[in-house]
């Protein structure tokens, strides 16, 4: 009787876990002298700088939808140049296809995968 009782209510658990929503995911890129955040919570972009060196921190969103774009496009620009606050912007994230998040300092990336030292890019995601 025991054991029917710890079987019960481990599916219990299971469909609890299943059905449960998605939890937000923030993601933040780091180079030295600044940032480039995507805010899950209303699908804001920020970008940083966090030195006032007089490089600018640059961000860009790329997006490939797998089927139309025929590969990544250029879908939101973003710049900070060490004043109070950061530059942002809201792009609204979907799930199909892939985005990648690139940002370097002193320029703006050339790509989604910038090859440079002062640049970095993101992993791909969606929501």
């Amino acid at each position: 009787m025991k054991r029917i009782g710890v079987v019960g209510a481990s599916a219990v658990v299971l469909v609890g876990a299943v059905a449960s929503p998605a939890f937000a995911a923030d993601r933040t890129i780091s180079i030295p002298g600044g940032y480039m955040k995507h805010v899950d919570d209303g699908d804001i972009f920020k970008v940083c700088d966090t030195r006032g060196d007089g490089h600018g921190i640059y961000g860009e969103l790329w997006y490939d939808s797998f089927y139309t774009t025929g590969g990544y496009k250029l879908v939101l620009k973003l710049s900070d140049g060490g004043d109070a606050g950061c530059g942002s912007a809201v792009h609204d994230i979907g799930n199909n296809g892939h985005y990648v998040m690139s940002v370097c300092s002193g320029s703006y990336p050339s790509g989604p995968w910038p090859n440079s030292s002062t640049c970095t890019h993101s992993a791909g995601f969606n929501e």
